[in-house]
């Protein structure tokens, strides 16, 4: 009788909560029904979607595929050719402790215009380029030079564009890639001469007639390599053999040292075998000639900073140049014929630093050395080359202000030992781009 009681006791008890639990149990199931209905139909939209983006994706592929098949329609009216035009002003105030007349670089012919620029207030060397992508494949570009003695084409080329696998093939007159500085025109160097090296060798700058190809490899670190085949008739080339007077083979590797640091690294070789060219002292009245062949090696590197890499605050550019000639054949003076044995090499280093926005200060190292041989030594001597150990050098201090990315203001100072009379050089220049000037390279 007790057992039976609290049964009872215990359903009574039990009896409310049950009746909660199963109303409980049917809303957390109503709850579930109404979630997995949600979901059912944004998953129904997501495919909608999805097919959607297929269908345009076709369409977008179907566009592309009757693009490519269309020929580009090639109009002659008077503004379909609408070339880039720019021109930079690089003029300048020289001033001289030593007449200028007399300047000699000893061991070197002083060729192809080289020399100091003319004294007092002049042009300098400013340049008119126009530039223009001709059509899908190609890029054109013509750079004229004004300078106080005249004007002159110092580059015309065409170049491809687009081509697969990272090869460049450009024609026409173009600077050789022979070294970091001989390819960027003269407003572009952070000094407002020449190095003595390349005023020695090539008159300042050496420009190749002929065909260049480059090719970039598909690695993660920057490889290029190429070459180049010229008609001779630049200096230090002088005549051709079947239309091929010089060629060059060169090669350029470098990358990035984390965010702040990066280098870039080249080797050059270029060979010619010129036929009476002038050597020595070209003003005489019976100037010596070369016959035979010419070889010139390079090697260059360059290393820059900036913080975080950024440059706009501060930046520093470190630069090193070493070339290397040899020349074996004959000099001749008619009548009188000598074999001829003659070495040239030197080079230089400079720092550029900008220590605030707008402002930069560089120096510069120059030193060159020669070994002349000739079985006449007269030869040597009517074309006034100097047989001693005379090493040429020079130190220059620059300072720019640049009040944009179109002009630039600079003061340079140079301490001048390339002969036995030392020459203390000023220069004031003022440099301004106009016009759509492009980036330039590394």
């Amino acid at each position: 009788m007790k057992r039976l009681t609290l049964t009872l006791l215990i359903a009574a008890a039990l009896t409310p909560m049950s009746a909660v639990l199963a109303d409980d149990l049917g809303d957390l199931k109503a709850e579930i029904a109404q979630m997995r209905a949600e979901y059912e139909q944004r998953i129904q939209q997501l495919e909608q979607r999805l097919t959607q983006a297929e269908n345009t994706t076709n369409d977008v592929r179907e566009e592309v595929a009757i693009v490519k098949s269309t020929p580009i329609p090639i109009t002659h009216s008077n503004n379909s050719f609408n070339p880039a035009i720019s021109m930079v002003l690089n003029g300048q105030f020289s001033s001289y402790s030593n007449p200028t007349g007399n300047y000699t670089l000893n061991g070197f012919s002083m060729q192809n215009g080289a020399g100091l620029a003319t004294e007092g207030l002049s042009l300098g060397e400013s340049e008119i380029t126009l530039s223009a992508s001709i059509d899908q494949l190609l890029f054109g570009q013509m750079t004229i030079a004004l300078a106080d003695d005249g004007a002159g084409v110092e580059e015309a080329f065409i170049e491809t564009q687009g081509l697969d696998n990272g090869l460049t093939v450009r024609a026409g007159r173009f600077y050789s890639p022979i070294g970091y500085l001989n390819e960027r025109h003269v407003h572009v160097w952070n000094f407002a001469d020449a190095p003595l090296i390349y005023r020695g060798l090539f008159g300042d700058q050496m420009a190749t007639d002929g065909l260049k190809l480059s090719y970039i490899l598909p690695t993660d670190q920057l490889v290029e390599i190429g070459g180049t085949i010229g008609s001779g008739n630049q200096y230090p080339s002088n005549g051709s053999h079947s239309g091929i007077g010089d060629w060059l083979v060169f090669a350029k590797t470098g990358g990035d040292i984390g965010i702040s640091h990066s280098w870039q690294a080249s080797v050059a070789h270029w060979q010619s075998s010129p036929k009476d060219r002038s050597i020595g002292d070209m003003n005489l009245p019976s100037p010596v000639t070369f016959n035979g062949d010419t070889d010139i090696s390079n090697l260059s590197l360059i290393y820059k900073w900036a913080p975080n890499g950024n440059p706009t605050q501060q930046n520093l550019t470190l630069l090193g140049e070493y070339f290397y000639s040899h020349d074996t054949g004959t000099l001749n003076n008619i009548p009188t014929t000598a074999i001829y044995n003659g070495k040239q090499y030197g080079g230089y280093v400079e720092g550029m630093y900008q220590f605030m926005p707008r402002w930069r200060a560089g120096m510069r190292y120059d030193r060159l050395s020669s070994s002349i041989n000739a079985s006449n030594v007269g030869l040597l001597n009517a074309a006034n080359l100097d047989l001693t150990s005379f090493h040429p050098q020079r130190y220059s201090l620059m300072l720019e202000w640049l009040p944009s990315n179109f002009s630039r203001l600079r003061v340079q100072i140079n301490e001048d030992k390339s002969s036995r009379n030392n020459d203390t050089q000023l220069f004031l220049q003022y440099t301004v781009n106009i016009g759509a000037h492009g980036a330039h390279s590394y």
